[in-house]
């Protein structure tokens, strides 16, 4: 493995780590038990679509929420494996992990916005993906489905996709002071071997209590079999390392520190989202490097309040032969939320601010990456009023009342060309009815934007180069002209709901109804030898989700079900869109057996036919099928084995790419 250099900033979370880890102790049995999640789905836990601690139940959006636990993140080797039970949201590529991009509800990658702890990620070059973590380093993913630009600002059109990394003391047993956690796995599909090493541990001082984590993982991986037989050529090796560190000098106050990193060194086409090696898109050694960096304070003066406040630096970089292309962020952000009671009428505040400033630097032959910044400035206040009593207690039913709304303004800059200054006011409205404890209706309207990216603003370079198909019929080169006049892309979003629960169920489902302008799309004049970015004409997207889950009290077993399905067309001509989401079905169970030692589930996901994306071609439904077993071996040791389309089922992602084909994927933790 190569060596890591540490930068000076970044030593703070190291030195806390070590300080922990630095006094032996007794080894201790891990008595983590095997569990589908971690928490029930009514725990109190901050909801990505709310920014404040809440029950599911009375969250008005359809959250899901994957625990490490769970079949898909325990064996995962790459995002797409954390989302293969996710319906209405999809992966889309070859298989190779810096090429992944994804769609959810109607919209693609740059309207969705996703979060590594709290930082956001969206470098936007070529066929590049943002997706730049080693799924063995998660805790949990929050994946919240909606128009949430008026807590998120910027991307969050679609929905929010949020990753945690794990903490020190998701891994300590009870009464458990320090370990160390050994972690071993692989896939079949593409040949991968992977390690990781854990040392984590906390310790009570006078000064308060220190906790700290070190992990360090290696992979490599080779050729990808999809479903079918082919294969898309691949050679990759990833190295991650995840450093955190805390300090609590008493119950309301807490320090924290940590370094997230990852790097992969790959050969593969030199676009990663096309399966064959041709002339034009050859073989190609590529480096993806991503840094995220954070020093932060939280403060808790009582359960009814939270402020974090935090500093970030985010950097991803790929390099390849002949060119290189770095973005950088700096950003600072606060966020809290306040509850307040006023006797017959309850208040939660959730509100923050965030300055931020991010820099593309490109080099060599670089295209498509031009060298430009981005500052933005936020304030976001949201505000949920509840009153009333439930109707077996007299009442007419309790109700809240949502009002909520964010400012941001952004300034971009590009190297000798015009400035690009935009405000947005993006507001949210909800409205929810719960009769009892068991039952919430709920319907909201929300707007939501998206600022144009650095390189649809200002790229100038050389798009592709000229052919010809036939005497005197010849194209010439084609380049990039600046459009600093371009809109960001809106959206105005109603959406209705239901929540109702049982004692052994729980049903929620919400649809929603999306009107979209103004999207920045790519006009290309082959004649004129011009490509540019433009605002286009307005869409509506339409569609539903709904989850469903059953899990008797006392009872060794489980099972889960969900549904989605979004339509879209211009709404200009009426022709429909050209990426939409099939009916989507999942179904998945699980039966634990020999007492709780051993849990056995299986995993389904159906689509109906569909029109690939931006293409007139019709793609086939399918059917594949997923078997997985989680084992406690020893109180220290546990094992998790996931079988993959399992009758290696031959179905194709909205690209018009075949998916992966029958895959063991495994992994086994040892703990002391």
């Amino acid at each position: 493995m190569k060596t890591i250099p540490l930068p000076s900033y970044l030593l703070t979370p190291l030195t806390l780590a070590v300080c922990v880890l630095s006094h032996p102790a007794q080894a201790q049995n891990n008595a983590n038990s095997v569990s589908t999640s971690a928490q029930s789905p009514l725990d109190t836990v901050t909801v990505t679509g709310t920014r404040a601690p809440t029950d599911f139940s009375r969250s008005p959006l359809i959250i899901d929420v994957i625990d490490r636990h769970d079949p898909e993140l325990a064996t995962a080797s790459r995002i797409e494996d954390v989302f293969s039970q996710q319906p209405g949201l999809h992966i889309a590529g070859q298989g190779r992990r810096n090429g992944q991009t994804l769609s959810m509800r109607g919209f693609g990658s740059d309207g969705v916005l996703v979060r590594v702890d709290g930082i956001r990620q969206d470098i936007n070059t070529g066929h590049i993906g943002n997706f730049f973590v080693d799924p063995g380093l998660l805790r949990e993913v929050q994946v919240a489905r909606g128009a949430l630009s008026s807590l998120y600002g910027s991307n969050a059109m679609g929905g929010v996709i949020s990753f945690t990394t794990v903490d020190a003391e998701d891994l300590l047993a009870p009464g458990q002071q320090q370990g160390i956690r050994l972690s071993l796995g692989g896939a079949t599909a593409n040949a991968e071997g992977r390690a990781a090493l854990t040392a984590f541990g906390k310790q009570q001082t006078e000064q308060g209590q220190w906790d700290g984590l070190v992990s360090l993982g290696r992979s490599e991986s080779g050729d990808i079999r999809r479903a079918g037989g082919q294969e898309a050529e691949d050679d990759a090796r990833l190295d991650s390392l995840l450093l955190k560190g805390g300090w609590e000098p008493d119950a309301d106050h807490r320090w924290f520190t940590q370094w997230q990193y990852y790097n992969e060194d790959t050969t593969q086409p030199a676009n990663p989202q096309q399966l064959e090696v041709t002339e034009s898109n050859p073989l190609r050694p590529r480096e993806v490097e991503s840094h995220n960096a954070q020093l932060g304070h939280r403060w808790s003066p009582s359960i009814t309040t939270e402020i974090t406040t935090r500093a970030s630096l985010s950097r991803q970089q790929i390099e390849e032969p002949l060119a290189s292309r770095e973005l950088e962020r700096i950003g600072l952000q606060s966020d809290g939320y306040h509850r307040l009671e006023h006797g017959w009428l309850s208040q939660t505040l959730a509100f923050g601010a965030e300055l931020e400033q991010a820099r593309q630097r490109p080099s060599g032959n670089a295209n498509g990456f031009p060298k430009a910044d981005i500052d933005t400035q936020a304030l976001y206040l949201d505000n949920t009023l509840t009153t009333g009593r439930f109707i077996s207690e007299g009442g007419s039913g309790e109700i809240d009342l949502g009002l909520g709304a964010r400012y941001d303004h952004y300034d971009a800059s590009g190297q000798g060309q015009q400035s690009s200054d935009h405000d947005r006011v993006s507001p949210r409205i909800r409205l929810a009815w719960r009769p009892n404890d068991g039952v919430m209706l709920y319907s909201g309207y929300a707007e939501a934007f998206r600022a144009p990216s650095l390189t649809e603003l200002y790229a100038s370079e050389r798009h592709f180069s000229g052919f010809c198909m036939g005497p005197g019929r010849c194209i010439p080169d084609n380049f990039w002209v600046p459009n600093p006049s371009l809109d960001p892309e809106t959206s105005r979003t109603w959406e209705t709901g239901l929540v109702w629960q049982l004692p052994n169920w729980q049903l929620s489902a919400s649809y929603f109804d999306t009107r979209a302008d103004d999207f920045i799309d790519s006009s290309v004049d082959l004649r004129a030898g011009i490509t540019q970015a433009v605002n286009v004409s307005s869409a509506q997207l339409w569609g539903f989700d709904a989850r469903a889950r059953w899990q008797p009290d006392q009872q060794p077993w489980q099972a889960q079900l969900g549904i989605s399905e979004v339509s879209g067309k211009d709404r200009d001509n009426g022709a429909p869109l050209g990426s939409q989401t099939p009916l989507e079905l999942t179904l998945g169970g699980s039966i634990d057996v020999a007492g709780d030692a051993v849990r056995l589930g299986w995993q389904s996901r159906f689509a109906t036919a569909y029109d690939k994306a931006g293409a007139d071609q019709r793609l086939p439904g399918y059917g594949r099928h997923d078997l997985n077993l989680n084992w406690q071996i020893l109180p220290a040791l546990d094992a998790s084995l996931r079988l993959a389309n399992v009758t290696d089922k031959v179905w194709y992602r909205p690209d018009g790419s075949l998916g992966d084909g029958r895959s063991i994927l495994t992994s086994l933790h040892w703990q002391w």
